[in-house]
């Protein structure tokens, strides 16, 4: 018998190119999320710094043009804070629907490496029987053609 070929294995092959594709999206947009998480942190910690300073500087009884540049910096800061966590809201969905692409291309991968499997246990079997009849007709061959009398003839013949 015919040694196995998987006839979609070229179908197999461009969805596990597909995966890989969109698993390096993912890894890529998750280091994107990555540094605006850290870009956020950053910024709510000059934010919470700058503001320590703002409520020192003003118990302390700062000159008031400097009390107006701390607080000017103070609400710069809160506008970063809000940007970074606007940008990380913005990169959510994308990288929902990078994870989305990635479940859907391995479940791909998987359905056809199962179908590949069950393919080739099927022509494992078809094989197998295959070898099995010819051996049966080997067998047969080696005896001679019986006839239905013709053990009892012999069985006949050696008892006398």
């Amino acid at each position: 018998m015919r040694r196995f070929r998987f006839r979609l294995e070229g179908v197999l092959r461009i969805r596990g190119f597909e995966l890989e594709r969109a698993r390096v999206r993912l890894a890529q947009l998750e280091q994107e999320a990555r540094q605006r998480r850290a870009r956020l942190e950053q910024a709510r910690a000059w934010l919470v710094r700058g503001g320590e300073i703002l409520a020192r500087e003003t118990t302390q009884g700062a000159e008031g043009p400097r009390l107006a540049v701390r607080a000017e910096g103070v609400s710069i800061g809160r506008l970063a804070v809000a940007r970074a966590e606007r940008a990380l809201a913005d990169l959510v969905p994308a990288l929902q629907a990078a994870r989305e692409a990635v479940r859907r291309a391995r479940m791909q991968v998987r359905s056809l490496e199962k179908l590949r499997e069950r393919r080739a246990e099927a022509h494992r079997i078809a094989a197998l029987a295959a070898e099995q009849n010819e051996l049966e007709e080997l067998a047969l061959a080696r005896r001679g053609p019986r006839e239905p009398g013709a053990r009892l003839a012999l069985e006949g013949r050696g008892g006398a």
